[in-house]
């Protein structure tokens, strides 16, 4: 899998030899998945690529299965909008017991948009360390990976293996926030809703105590790692809500399951008919956490029809 910088020296960054992880702008969006729940409800179709699009990003669903890991790219040279490809799969191990890292996750990215316009591939130079990405026709910027900026690899979610860090090997639960990955694809656990982010940003090694980053493992004590200096402030992407469940209770009220990420801000709107302007709100706005939502929604209004959609507010 690609890496983005080596230090010649051989000096450990990112506390894995020769390798280190992606930053880039800031979006906001406003974004909604609208469900009918009369005769047919409408759902998300897994299994095919399915794209969808908002003003700030391009998300392109693959795969199938109750869980989604998403693999971004947040760099303005492969659009001016963020490209989120959503894998769905079921369990988070592989068929031969190991845990699905990032390294399953970008093959399985790979492969299944082969021979698409969203198809996905990477170039590397020195050490083999990545100099660019391509999605279907359009190549990225390429960065020279022993000078300034380069290639930084983002993640959220999940936990991460150190193999080499400056404090010994040791792993740590990732949480909800991004930080940039102090190892990389391989060494990359997966959780159900975890973010795989890569941009280019300015980054600079000269062994000062700010290029010493802290991580909390899993038993608590606090690893330090040594990768450098990156500038800029952390890529904030923002995916469509999609259905992962629905049904109608022994009651007669709707159940429906909606994808949220944690820490994002939700708001449920109502409508009784698509032809006129402007949604109702039918719940205040609120703080997902976890990544899943789930609604029971009354089906007892007096025309029978009704119609409900999930954004996100930021």
């Amino acid at each position: 899998m690609p890496a983005s910088r080596a230090d010649p020296s051989g000096y450990r960054q990112n506390g894995v030899n020769m390798r280190h992880p992606i930053l880039g702008q800031a979006f906001h969006w406003k974004t909604s998945l609208l469900l009918i729940f009369c005769a047919l409800i409408s759902t998300h179709v897994h299994g095919t690529l399915s794209v969808t699009e908002s003003s700030d990003s391009i998300t392109i669903h693959l795969g199938s299965g109750s869980n989604v890991s998403y693999l971004a790219f947040a760099e303005f040279s492969l659009n001016p909008k963020s490209i989120i490809y959503a894998w769905h799969y079921d369990g988070l191990t592989n068929t031969d017991g190991t845990p699905r890292t990032g390294y399953d996750l970008f093959n399985a990215v790979a492969a299944e948009t082969a021979g698409s316009p969203w198809a996905l591939s990477y170039s590397t130079g020195a050490y083999g360390l990545t100099t660019s990405f391509t999605i279907g026709s359009v190549n990225s910027r390429t960065v020279d990976p022993l000078s300034s900026p380069v290639w930084t690899y983002w993640i959220q979610g999940g936990s991460e293996f150190v193999e080499f860090g400056d404090e010994g090997s040791f792993s740590f639960v990732v949480g909800n926030s991004l930080i940039i990955s102090p190892a990389n694809w391989d060494t990359r656990y997966l959780s159900n809703g975890s973010y795989d982010i890569w941009t280019i940003t300015p980054f600079s090694y000269s062994g000062a105590p700010s290029d010493t980053h802290a991580y909390t493992d899993i038993s608590g004590q606090t690893q330090t790692v040594t990768f450098g200096t990156y500038e800029g402030f952390a890529p904030v992407l923002k995916t469509s809500p999609t259905v992962v469940s629905s049904r109608i209770l022994t009651d007669g009220k709707l159940e429906i399951v909606f994808t949220t990420v944690q820490g994002g801000i939700y708001q449920l709107e109502q409508k009784e008919d698509l032809k006129t302007n402007g949604w109702d709100e039918f719940t205040l706005p609120f703080t997902a956490m976890e990544t899943h939502k789930t609604f029971i929604l009354p089906t007892d209004h007096p025309s029978k029809r009704g119609f409900f959609r999930l954004i996100r507010k930021e």
